[in-house]
C-alpha cells in the first residue's frame, strides 16, 4: 500500500496543515499534491504538463470540492486504500452532509424528471491566462503584496494565494528537472525537445515568455494545473506571441498542442471577435487553428468563432470552409448581440468584448467572472405538463409542481396562460434556490485559491473566486422544450379556446391514455401551425413565452452577486427530457425522445426552408439571452463543400446576425451517412456531428440522441 501522503495529496496537506482558515489549507492540499504527484514527461508531447489520466482527474476534482455529489469517486478511491476514509472524511466533513443535501432536494424536486431542476453545478471557468503569460507569477506576487497592505486582515488568504504559487512553480521545477535527467538517456532528436522543454521551464512560469513555444509551454502547464477546463480567449491570449515568433516552429507547437487538446477532451477555445472600439481581432494564430482543425478534425477542443459587423471576408471563409469538414465547428457568435446583453447586465464595453465560452456554450468574461456553468436547468415543458395535471408529473407520477386546480376551470385562453407562468415562476423560483445553497456550499467548503490568482477582483478585494471575488457574478439557467411548449399551446389556443373543437378534460384524457382512441384530436394537434415556418400565431406565442421566462431570471440574484440569465443548449440531455416527459398537446407520445434541441424548431418541424426558421427565431429579442442560445440548423454535406454553397451559408449567417440572431451551430452531415452509421457503426466510427453546444462521434450517441440529430430538418443551400 503506499503512503497515504501519496494516495490522499489533498487530504493529507489540508489536514497537516495548522492553520484553521479552510483556503490556506486547500492551498496547503495543493502544495502537497504538487510535490509528491507523480511527474511525467514525454519528448513527443513537446510541452510539459499533467496529461489529465483518470486518477490525477479524480484527485483535481477532489480538491475543486465537487466530491459533494460524485460519491462514486470517495467509493473508489477507499476501495484503492481504506485508510483514505479516514483521511477524506476528517478533510470534507461535509461529503456525508452535502450528499443528503442533494439527494433530499433532487428526490423531491429534479430525480424524479431527469434534473429539471438541477441547480448544483461546480461550474466551469474562464482563467485569465493572457495576464498570467504577460507577468509570469512574479507579477502575480507583486500584485498580492500590493493588496495585502489594503487587506491587512486577509493575511491568510493571501497567504493562500502564494502557497499555490508556490506549488505551481516547484510542480515546473519538477518538469524541469525530470527533463533533463531524460536527456540523459534520450535519443538525438528527443534530446532536442527535452532541452527546449527545460529551457523554457528556466524562465517560465516566473518570467514572460520569450517565443510562442515558451508560450504554450507556459499556457499548457498553467491549463492542466489541477484541471482541464476551457482555453478561452486563446488566440487573445497567445495571438501577439505567435505573430513575433521567427523560430520556423510555431505551427509545429500548435499541432503538438492539438494533439494535447484532444487527449485530454479539452473544452472551449474561442477565437475571434472585436474590441470594444470595433476592430477587429482576428490574427495569424485565429486562422491557423481554423487551419489545425480542418487537419486534424477531431471532435475536440470545442471551437467558439466571435463574429461582428466589421469581420473580414477571410474570417468568414475559413470558419465555413472548416465547417464544410463536417466537424461541427467553429461555432459562430454574433458580438453585437451578445455585447448588448452583457451590457445591458451592467457589465462595461471593455469587459463584455472580453467574452468567450465555459463548457459548451455558457457565456462567460475572460479572467474577470464566475458565471456559472450551469448553474441550472429546467424542462419549460413540465410546466406545461404540471398545469394539465395539478402539479403532478407524468412520468414518475409525483407531485413535483403547483396544483393550480381543475384545468377544466379556465374560461379564456389568458386565463390559461398566466396559470401556465405561474408554474414557470415556481420552477425558475426553485432552480435558483436551489443554485444559490449549491454555491454558499460550494464557497463555505471548497474555495479555489487557484483561480483566485487568475481572476480580476479576487485579489483586488481580498475574496475566493467562489465567494463574490470576480468582478461579475452572474449566473446561467438553461431552459429545454421551449419550442415544444410553443407549439403545444398556440394548438391548445386554436382547438380548445377559438374553435372550441376540444375540451380541455377532452385533452387531458387524450393526453392520459396517449393518444390511444383518440386519433382525430391527435391528428389535428399534431399537425397544427409548428414554430419555425414564420407562421404568425406559432410565431407569436413562442415569442411570448421566452420574454416572459427570459426577463422572470434577470429579476432574481444569485448568491455570487450578479443576476441569473437564461439561454438554451440541451447539453447531450434533449432525449432523457424527452422521455422523462408526458404525452404534449404539440403531438409528442409518452416517453418519445424526441424534444427541440435548441432555440429552433422541434426537429422536422420546420418544413418551410431555412430564411422562414430564422425568420421566426428572430421574432424574440436574443439580448435577454445572457447564457448561450443556441440556434441548431443541418445542410447537407455535397453542396456545403462547394464555393457556392460555402458563400450561400454566409450570406445567410450575415443576415441573420444583421437582423439580431445570437448564434449559429452548424451540421453538415449527409442524412443517409447517418442512417446507415446507426445500422453500420463499424463503418462510420469518425462521423462528427454537432449535438447540443458541443461535437461528438456520432456512434458514441445514445439513440436518442442520434435520432435527434436524424430528424433536423435538411436545409438547402
Amino acid at each position: 500500500m503506499k503512503n497515504i501522503r501519496e494516495t490522499e495529496p489533498f487530504a493529507y496537506g489540508f489536514l497537516h496543515c495548522k492553520s484553521k482558515s479552510v483556503e490556506k489549507r486547500m492551498a496547503c492540499s495543493i502544495l502537497n499534491y504538487a510535490q509528491v504527484v507523480p511527474v511525467t514527461v514525454r519528448a513527443e508531447d513537446w510541452f510539459a504538463g499533467n496529461t489529465c489520466n483518470a486518477e490525477n482527474y479524480d484527485i483535481r476534482f477532489r480538491s475543486n470540492g465537487a466530491m459533494d455529489y460524485r460519491m462514486e469517486l470517495f467509493a473508489k478511491s477507499i476501495r484503492k486504500n481504506p485508510l483514505a476514509l479516514v483521511y477524506q472524511v476528517r478533510m470534507f466533513p461535509h461529503i456525508g452532509e452535502n450528499y443528503v443535501f442533494w439527494t433530499r432536494n433532487h428526490k423531491e424536486h429534479a430525480l424524479a424528471v431527469h434534473k429539471n431542476l438541477w441547480g448544483t453545478g461546480l461550474g466551469h471557468g474562464n482563467p485569465d491566462y493572457k495576464m498570467l503569460l504577460d507577468v509570469g507569477t512574479k507579477g502575480i506576487r507583486e500584485k498580492i503584496a500590493k493588496y495585502r497592505t489594503v487587506h491587512s486582515d486577509k493575511g491568510e488568504f493571501y497567504d493562500s494565494l502564494e502557497c499555490t504559487l508556490d506549488a505551481f512553480e516547484l510542480l515546473a521545477k519538477r518538469y524541469r528537472d525530470e527533463a533533463k535527467k531524460q536527456m540523459q538517456t534520450a535519443s538525438e532528436e528527443e534530446k532536442i525537445a527535452l532541452r527546449r522543454m527545460a529551457d523554457a521551464l528556466e524562465n517560465v512560469p516566473r518570467n514572460k515568455p520569450r517565443n510562442f513555444f515558451e508560450a504554450v509551454q507556459f499556457f499548457w502547464l498553467a491549463f492542466s494545473f489541477l484541471e482541464i477546463d476551457s482555453p478561452g480567449l486563446f488566440d487573445y491570449a497567445l495571438g501577439k506571441y505567435y505573430d513575433e515568433d521567427d523560430s520556423g516552429i510555431r505551427y509545429a507547437c500548435l499541432q503538438k498542442l492539438w494533439e494535447l487538446f484532444y487527449k485530454t477532451r479539452s473544452w472551449n477555445l474561442c477565437i475571434g471577435g472585436s474590441d470594444e472600439k470595433g476592430n477587429d481581432l482576428c490574427c495569424d494564430l485565429t486562422y491557423d487553428i481554423l487551419k489545425v482543425a480542418r487537419e486534424y478534425r477531431y471532435n475536440t477542443p470545442n471551437i467558439t468563432m466571435r463574429f461582428h459587423k466589421n469581420s473580414p471576408e477571410r474570417a468568414w471563409k475559413e470558419a465555413a470552409a472548416t465547417l464544410a469538414t463536417g466537424i461541427g465547428m467553429p461555432a459562430v457568435y454574433n458580438d453585437e448581440c451578445v455585447c448588448t446583453a452583457l451590457e445591458n447586465l451592467g457589465i462595461p464595453p471593455q469587459d463584455s468584448h472580453l467574452y468567450c465560452m465555459n463548457g459548451c456554450n455558457q457565456i462567460d468574461i475572460f479572467g474577470k467572472s464566475h458565471m456559472g456553468l450551469e448553474d441550472g436547468e429546467f424542462c419549460v415543458a413540465k410546466a406545461l405538463e404540471y398545469l394539465l395535471f395539478r402539479g403532478r408529473c407524468q412520468h414518475s407520477h409525483q407531485k413535483l409542481g403547483l396544483d393550480l386546480g381543475n384545468p377544466e376551470k379556465f374560461t379564456t385562453f389568458d386565463e390559461f396562460l398566466q396559470a401556465f407562468f405561474r408554474e414557470t415562476d415556481y420552477m425558475a423560483d426553485t432552480v435558483t434556490r436551489l443554485s444559490n445553497e449549491a454555491q454558499a456550499w460550494h464557497a463555505r467548503f471548497s474555495p479555489n485559491p487557484w483561480r483566485s490568482n487568475l481572476i480580476e477582483g479576487c485579489i483586488e478585494k481580498g475574496v475566493d473566486y467562489k465567494c463574490g471575488g470576480p468582478l461579475y457574478g452572474h449566473g446561467q439557467i438553461l431552459t429545454e422544450g421551449l419550442t415544444d411548449t410553443a407549439d403545444s399551446l398556440t394548438a391548445i389556443k386554436h382547438f380548445v379556446f377559438d374553435t372550441r373543437k376540444y375540451t380541455l378534460k377532452t385533452l387531458v384524457t387524450a393526453l392520459k391514455k396517449n393518444f390511444v382512441g383518440y386519433s382525430e384530436l391527435y391528428r389535428d394537434f399534431s399537425t397544427y401551425h409548428k414554430f419555425g415556418n414564420d407562421l404568425e400565431d406559432a410565431d407569436e406565442m413562442y415569442a411570448t413565452i421566452y420574454h416572459h421566462i427570459y426577463r422572470y431570471f434577470l429579476k432574481i440574484d444569485t448568491f455570487r452577486g450578479g443576476k441569473f440569465g437564461v439561454g438554451c443548449s440541451t447539453f447531450e440531455r434533449a432525449a432523457n427530457y424527452g422521455r422523462h416527459l408526458g404525452a404534449l398537446p404539440n403531438g409528442k407520445r409518452k416517453e418519445d425522445s424526441l424534444l427541440a434541441d435548441s432555440i429552433g424548431a422541434v426537429p422536422g418541424c420546420d418544413t418551410f426552408g431555412p430564411t422562414a426558421l430564422l425568420n421566426s427565431v428572430l421574432k424574440v429579442d436574443q439580448t435577454l439571452a445572457t447564457s448561450g442560445n443556441v440556434m441548431q440548423m443541418k445542410f447537407p454535406k455535397a453542396p456545403f463543400q462547394t464555393p457556392v454553397g460555402q458563400e450561400a451559408f454566409i450570406a445567410l449567417a450575415k443576415t441573420y446576425f444583421r437582423q439580431g440572431g445570437q448564434t449559429l451551430q452548424i451540421n453538415v452531415v449527409s442524412k443517409e451517412e447517418l442512417l446507415d452509421a446507426k445500422i453500420h457503426p463499424e463503418r462510420h466510427q469518425n462521423l462528427i456531428v454537432r449535438v447540443g453546444g458541443f461535437s461528438q462521434y456520432f456512434v458514441r450517441l445514445e439513440e436518442g440522441l442520434q435520432d435527434n440529430i436524424i430528424q433536423r430538418t435538411e436545409n438547402e443551400l
